[in-house]
C-alpha cells in the first residue's frame, strides 16, 4: 500500500511538471509564431536596404570615376597662351557714343512703330476702302461722298444732341465736290429703273454715325436744285435730327400727321426752293406701332401723289426694323456705308437682314470717303482737285467760326 501511495505521489508530481513544461512550450510556440510572422516584413525591409546600398555603391563609383577622369583631365592641360602686344593706353578718356545710340534707338523705335501698325491694322475689323465695302455688301454702288476733316472743328451741334450737325450743299459746303458727287448720286437713283422712275426712297445705315441723315438732307438738296419737288421725312422717331439741320422745331411732324392731329399743310415746312421738310414730330413710346400702319401707307401715296421724290430718313438697321418697315411701302433703300465706322460684322449683319427679309436694296452710297487712300478712278476729278477744295473748305469753316 505505501508503495502504491508513493507512486501515485510521484506521478502526480510528473503531471504537474509535465503541465507546467506544456504552458511553457505553449508559450514559446507563440513566441516563435509571431516572430515566424514578422519574418516576411524583416525580409523585404532588408532587401529594400541591399537596393539602397546597391545603388549608393554604384553612385559612389561613378563620381569617383568623374574625380578621375577630371584629375586626368587637369594633367593634361599644357598653358598655350602667350601676349601678343599690349594694348594701348589712349591719351583721352573715350566717353559713350550718344549718337549711336540715339540712332539704334530711333531704328528700333520705327521698327517697333511698323510692328504695332500692322497688328493694329490686323485686328482692326473696319470696312476701310471704298473696295472693301464694295466687297461686303455687294450691291450697286451709287455715289461716292468725299469726306471731311473730322477734327471736330469743322463741324457744329447743338446742346442735347452728342454728334455733329451735318452740313447742307451750298450753306456750309461748296458745290465742288459735294455738290458734284450728290449730283451723280441722284442722276443714278434716276436711270436706275428706267421703265418705272423712282419716288419715293427709304435711307438707311448698317449702324449709327454713318452719315445716313446727311446723305438723305443733300441728296433732296440735289434734287430740288435741278427742279424736282422734293418732300424729306424725318421718319427717324429714336433720334431726329432733320429739324436741328433745317434749324426748324419738332413739336408738330409725322407721329402727330399718322394720329391725324394735324393736317399735312400745317407740318411740313418748305426750307428752300422745291424741298420740302417734315419733321418727326413728338417721339412716340413705339414708333414701330407708328410706321407700320395703314395709316402710314396712305400718307406715303398721298405724298408721292403731291411730290416728285419722297426721301425718308430713317433709324440704322442695326437694333429697328423702322427701316425695313419703311422699305416695303416704297420704292426701295438707300444704303449708306461710311468707311472707318462699320465693321465687317456689322456690315455683313446687315446684309444678311436685307436679304432675309426681302428687301429691295436700291444700292449704296459710300460716304465720307478718305480721297488719299482712294485711286482717282472713283472721282470724276482728280484726287489734288478734290483735297485742294476740301482744304479750301476747312480754311473757310474755320474762319467763320473764328
Amino acid at each position: 500500500m505505501q508503495s502504491t501511495g508513493f507512486d501515485i505521489t510521484r506521478a502526480e508530481a510528473q503531471r504537474v511538471g509535465i503541465e507546467r513544461q506544456i504552458i511553457t512550450l505553449s508559450q514559446q510556440s507563440k513566441i516563435y509564431t509571431q516572430r515566424a510572422s514578422s519574418l516576411p516584413q524583416l525580409e523585404q525591409f532588408q532587401r529594400e536596404l541591399e537596393r539602397k546600398l546597391k545603388a549608393a555603391q554604384t553612385t559612389y563609383e561613378i563620381l569617383l570615376t568623374k574625380v578621375q577622369e577630371i584629375s586626368v583631365a587637369e594633367n593634361q592641360k599644357i598653358p598655350n597662351a602667350r601676349v601678343i602686344s599690349y594694348a594701348l593706353i589712349p591719351d583721352q578718356p573715350a566717353g559713350p557714343r550718344k549718337a549711336l545710340f540715339i540712332v539704334g534707338g530711333a531704328g528700333f523705335g520705327l521698327f517697333l512703330g511698323i510692328i504695332a501698325a500692322f497688328s493694329l491694322d490686323l485686328m482692326d475689323r473696319s470696312v476701310k476702302t471704298v473696295k472693301e465695302a464694295k466687297e461686303v455688301m455687294r450691291y450697286t454702288l451709287l455715289g461716292i461722298i468725299p469726306g471731311l476733316s473730322r477734327n471736330g472743328k469743322n463741324h457744329y451741334s447743338v446742346t442735347g444732341i452728342d454728334r455733329p450737325l451735318p452740313k447742307i450743299i451750298g450753306r456750309d459746303i461748296p458745290h465742288f465736290p459735294f455738290g458734284d458727287a450728290y449730283q451723280i448720286l441722284q442722276a443714278n437713283l434716276k436711270f436706275l429703273c428706267s421703265d418705272k422712275p423712282l419716288r419715293s426712297i427709304v435711307v438707311s445705315s448698317s449702324v449709327a454715325k454713318e452719315g445716313k441723315s446727311e446723305v438723305a438732307a443733300n441728296l433732296a438738296v440735289a434734287m430740288a436744285q435741278i427742279g424736282r419737288r422734293v418732300l424729306l421725312v424725318d421718319a427717324d422717331m429714336r433720334h431726329p435730327i432733320q429739324h436741328h439741320i433745317w434749324e426748324l422745331t419738332n413739336a408738330v411732324g409725322l407721329s402727330n400727321l399718322i394720329v391725324n392731329q394735324v393736317s399735312l399743310n400745317a407740318a411740313v415746312l418748305e426750307v428752300m426752293p422745291n424741298l420740302y421738310v417734315l419733321p418727326s414730330g413728338v417721339l412716340p413710346p413705339n414708333p414701330m406701332a407708328l410706321l407700320d400702319s395703314q395709316r402710314m401707307a396712305t400718307l406715303i401715296s398721298n405724298f408721292t401723289r403731291d411730290y416728285d421724290f419722297v426721301i425718308f430718313d430713317t433709324p440704322a438697321l442695326s437694333g429697328t426694323a423702322d427701316a425695313a418697315v419703311l422699305s416695303n411701302l416704297t420704292d426701295g433703300i438707300l444704303l449708306v456705308v461710311r468707311p472707318g465706322v462699320v465693321n465687317l460684322d456689322s456690315a455683313n449683319a446687315a446684309k444678311e437682314f436685307l436679304t432675309q427679309s426681302g428687301q429691295k436694296v436700291l444700292g449704296i452710297v459710300i460716304n465720307g470717303v478718305n480721297v488719299k487712300r482712294e485711286p482717282d478712278s472713283y472721282f470724276y476729278y482728280t484726287k489734288d482737285a478734290i483735297e485742294s477744295a476740301i482744304t479750301s473748305t476747312n480754311d473757310s469753316s474755320l474762319t467763320r467760326q473764328t
